[in-house]
């Protein structure tokens, strides 16, 4: 057991298990799905006591990011890196891109008149729909909380959403600043 261990992860090794057992059993056993239950089953077995960085708050980091002193890993969402691999990493906000659109008919309601008074009720249908229409579209940037990247000596990286804290202002909960500083722990070696 490590000696920063807050968590036992023995519910998703339980689930995992199950899944296998379940995979087994059926008569014509899926082969690329029992290695992928299996490697699952085993991934989570490496984090059977580790660290989370978890309080009560929703916004802060919980079992989406483990640390595991002993077998020098960290699972990352659903990926498991090495500490020996890791070059560094970033919290960034994450901004993006939103558009709203307007629509306006031009000449709708006189297309409408001409087209009752010429064919009836199914002609002023079909002349509001003749009506030219008009849109506009205005684009803008819009934060969206922040993301977590960790980036690999091979040149891959990989990434998680974080949501902000705070209603009114874009922000980043304590515990993720502690996660970072745990991170920069390993890539300086002192993990």
């Amino acid at each position: 057991m490590g000696h920063y261990d807050n968590y036992c992860n023995k519910k998703r090794i339980k689930l995992a298990q199950k899944k296998l057992d379940r995979l087994l059993r059926k008569r014509k056993p899926n082969k690329f799905a029992i290695d992928l239950a299996r490697e699952e089953l085993e991934k989570q077995k490496l984090f059977e006591s580790c660290q989370i960085f978890k309080s009560f708050s929703g916004f802060a980091p919980n079992e989406r990011i483990m640390f595991n002193d002993d077998n020098r890993a960290i699972l990352f969402g659903d990926v498991l890196i090495w500490y020996k691999d890791i070059k560094s990493y970033q919290i960034i906000e994450n901004i993006v891109e939103t558009s709203y659109t307007t629509t306006q008919s031009k000449g709708a309601v006189s297309r409408a008149i001409v087209g009752g008074a010429l064919a009836g009720g199914i002609g002023a249908v079909i002349g509001a729909a003749t009506a030219d229409t008009e849109s506009n579209t205005t684009y803008y940037n819009e934060k969206d909380g922040f993301l977590i990247q960790i980036f690999l000596k091979n040149g891959k990286g990989h990434q998680l959403k974080i949501d902000n804290c705070g209603m009114i202002s874009n922000r980043l909960h304590p515990k993720w600043l502690e996660l970072g500083a745990k991170l920069q722990m390993i890539i300086d070696g002192k993990q």
